[in-house]
């Protein structure tokens, strides 16, 4: 039993990182069961065995990539002492997670055209943000707690801003490649963020 489970793992495996090399390479409308069974050289039966459709495979690969973005970035945060780093940290990390993984991003920005008419769509997309925007208020809380931050700032809207400021770096740098400088951007935004949070 342990084997045939461990097999499965890894075909699921399998499909979702051929599925994230796809997205990212060629974009949400080129992942197809055609194409994954050219990249994996599977038969459609094995990959229906894991993902009944599109929606649930773009489900899953989001989901995988994301885990590795906030991964990164909680490894970066947790290298830095005090509350002003570890708030820049958060924004530059997370910014440098959706452009090395760009399959992440491309599944995002496919989504805010679906948003009207697509229920699900909605719900992941402001789970994702929700759940972003806890992670930095956690950041601010914290650096409320040790007294390197103002007592009195808004927490929920700080966490906003970090979220809306990697958001719109992204957004930019794929909309408009080439551009502007991610991280000096994310840097910038942050440091003028941080700068009217820290005690004086």
């Amino acid at each position: 039993m342990h084997k045939i489970e461990t097999v499965r793992d890894l075909r699921r495996a399998q499909i979702i990182r051929a599925a994230r090399r796809v997205v990212a390479e060629r974009g949400v409308g080129a992942l197809t069961f055609g194409t994954l069974e050219k990249e994996l050289a599977f038969t459609r039966g094995v990959i229906t065995y894991h993902f009944a459709n599109k929606d649930e495979i773009v489900e899953a690969l989001l989901d995988d990539a994301i885990a590795e973005i906030d991964a990164a970035t909680l490894i970066s945060v947790s290298a830095e002492a005090t509350a002003a780093d570890k708030l820049a940290a958060a924004v530059t990390g997370m910014v440098r997670g959706f452009l090395a993984q760009r399959e992440a991003a491309r599944v995002l920005l496919s989504f805010w055209g679906r948003l009207p008419d697509d229920p699900a769509a909605a719900a992941k997309n402001a789970a994702l943000y929700a759940r972003w925007r806890e992670q930095s208020a956690i950041l601010v809380r914290h650096g409320q707690a040790t007294g390197e931050l103002r007592h009195d700032c808004d927490v929920e809207a700080v966490a906003a801003h970090m979220v809306g400021t990697v958001i719109g770096v992204v957004t930019q740098a794929f909309f408009d490649p080439g551009a502007v400088d991610p991280e000096a951007v994310a840097r910038e935004a942050t440091g003028g963020l941080v700068a009217g949070l820290i005690r004086r």
